[in-house]
């Protein structure tokens, strides 16, 4: 099966990548909290107000990490982790977090999470591949070491590989490739 119909049978998950999304969203809200040293965050519709030190009211927040949380995102998913409505929700940042705990086991133990496992292994990858992957290898790790030899007037050049070794999440993430913001 070749790359492009292994992401087609991933279309039939996007619902799940999306709360995934709006999850993350409010943890990394909470974490934007923390930093601030703001206790409670009043979340509607159109505005993310956070009471601390300081007081902030915006549609939308953007952490220290460059992550955009906007409040109708936001209050869509309060509305649906509190199972009630309200035109506004207060929350502090610990109560960001249980509710996001809470979700995340409902996620785990859901059929969305079952169907896409099904999804990864009738495409041949594993569910645990991913998040069990062992880290890339450096540069010199890959490249095979010739053994010792007396020193020679012009010793010879080493190759340079075919290939590019290949680069794993964190190179990516050093180079700038902040996980927090989704590619576009």
């Amino acid at each position: 099966m070749d790359t492009l119909k292994k992401a087609g049978a991933m279309l039939g998950h996007l619902d799940l990548f999306h709360q995934m999304l709006d999850l993350r969203g409010l943890l990394q809200l909470a974490a934007h909290m923390e930093e601030r040293g703001d206790r409670v965050t009043l979340i509607s519709g159109e505005n993310i107000t956070l009471i601390g030190a300081e007081m902030l009211s915006d549609s939308g927040v953007t952490t220290g990490k460059g992550a955009r949380i906007e409040a109708t995102t936001a209050y869509r998913v309060l509305q649906g982790l509190k199972g009630h409505d309200a035109p506004e929700y207060a929350v502090t940042r610990e109560e960001l977090g249980a509710l996001n705990a809470r979700a995340v086991a409902e996620l785990e133990g859901g059929d969305a999470l079952r169907a896409f496992a099904d999804t990864l292994t009738r495409i041949g990858a594993t569910p645990g591949a991913a998040a069990g992957a062992a880290p890339a290898q450096t540069p010199q790790a890959q490249t095979p070491q010739a053994p010792a030899s007396p020193p020679q007037a012009n010793p010879p050049q080493p190759e340079a590989p075919a290939e590019r070794p290949g680069r794993g999440r964190r190179a990516a993430e050093a180079e700038g490739n902040s996980p927090e913001q989704p590619a576009a």
